[in-house]
């Protein structure tokens, strides 16, 4: 794959290739295909604040901001900013801030001042409907007026991103966890499975749990309370390996206390009980005081679904993605549990996880090299094709998304 650089002028972005865009629920990854990793990051925001009197503004219609931009006039607080998530559970929740923040991505990130010429693979969740691509597609091609759009499910990029195209996909997000059987590419959507005890309920966990053990952050912004709460969860928490027997020995555990140093230079001490309870959600939903599968019976009950001629080849192929899929000791649990709850018994030997090391984007990097194949153009959609049948535009989007 290319060397990864940043764009910081438009001539850097070649009409040939391919932007690849990742909307997460948390950061939207957006970069060239063929490159390593993402070249931008942005967090799922938007803020608006009004503007008054303003001649090239009539209507007084609210200016939104993103990126640099909105962090800027946050730290700075010269505005009375609202702050919105456009995108919630992995689907555009408010597509007029969301067209707004592509553009923006595109002609102040990436710096293409051309938008006819660019070419995009839009990277979504697998269980979102043809229906709701549809409506995408109308803001691309209609609004940014770009020349073609891929649709892909983030679950066959994870896969692809290791060199597979069947397997099992498991993506442990921000918002939703999901469980998919992949076959020659092809996500096998009678087999899906989906949780939210995610990335978000672990991280309102812990900060429940720092609360608990009054370790208090309230003399920092919301913004940065987050911040420091999540960098917490991904520098100290782990998954323990037997979670009951740590519990119930605490009193006997001896494994020392971890020191992190607020942005205030104030130092506090985390705990191990408060360094492993949290992430024991993704085993034990009662933790977080929800009802769903743990994430053992969701990979069991997927691979039940399948065709028996198929499972071993799920088995053998267990592919993890996502940001929540980082904490240290995961698959180790994941494979001592799914051996005791697996139908008729299963050995070690006999399944195998996949996970590497930069599988934080795994999505975004499968795309970037689905993107770099001479067959993205003939699998895009066009924007010609897009306006010549405007009946049709819907079955095309059904015929060409995947």
């Amino acid at each position: 794959m290319k060397t990864n650089k940043r764009a910081t002028m438009e001539s850097e972005y070649d009409q040939k290739d391919i932007v690849v865009i990742d909307n997460g629920t948390d950061t939207i990854k957006v970069g060239i295909s063929g490159e390593d990793y993402p070249r931008l990051i942005y967090d799922n925001k938007c803020g608006s604040h009004s503007v008054q009197n303003d001649n090239d503004n009539p209507n007084n219609k609210p200016q939104l901001l993103f990126g640099q931009d909105l962090k800027k006039v946050i730290k700075e607080k010269k505005l009375n900013v609202q702050l919105s998530n456009p995108i919630k559970d992995g689907k555009i929740d408010n597509v007029e801030s969301m067209k707004e923040f592509w553009q923006y991505i595109l002609e102040d990130g990436l710096q293409i001042s051309e938008l006819q010429q660019v070419n995009l693979l839009i990277i979504d969740q697998v269980k979102n409907t043809k229906e709701y691509k549809s409506k995408l597609a109308e803001v691309f091609f209609d609004y940014l007026k770009v020349q073609s759009v891929l649709f892909m499910n983030s679950a066959s990029l994870s896969l692809f991103s290791t060199g597979l195209v069947s397997g099992l996909s498991i993506e442990l997000g921000h918002a939703v966890n999901t469980v998919v059987p992949i076959y020659q590419g092809f996500p096998i959507m009678h087999a899906l499975e989906f949780s939210h005890i995610s990335g978000a309920e672990i991280t309102q966990c812990l900060e429940n749990d720092l609360k608990t053990y009054e370790i208090s952050l309230d003399k920092f912004s919301e913004e940065e309370k987050l911040w420091i709460i999540k960098d917490i969860k991904e520098k100290m928490c782990y998954i323990a390996s037997d979670y009951e027997m740590q519990i119930n020995s605490e009193d006997n555990f001896t494994e020392e206390e971890k020191s992190y140093e607020l942005p205030d230079e104030q130092v506090i001490h985390i705990t191990p009980k408060i360094r492993y309870h949290c992430s024991e959600a993704l085993f034990d939903s009662a933790i977080v005081n929800k009802n769903s599968f743990s994430l053992p019976q969701m990979i069991v009950n997927s691979i039940q679904r399948c065709d028996k001629e198929l499972r071993q080849e799920l088995l053998s192929n267990m592919v993890l993605g996502g940001g929540t899929s980082m904490f240290q000791g995961l698959i180790s649990r994941l494979q001592d549990d799914i051996c005791q709850i697996y139908p008729g018994g299963a050995m070690r030997s006999e399944f195998n996880f996949v996970a590497d090391f930069q599988r934080k984007y795994s999505a975004w990097i499968g795309g970037s090299m689905l993107g770099s194949l001479k067959t993205f153009q003939s699998l895009a959609i066009n924007k010609q094709e897009y306006e010549e049948n405007p009946e049709g535009k819907m079955s095309l989007i059904h015929k060409r998304t995947f």
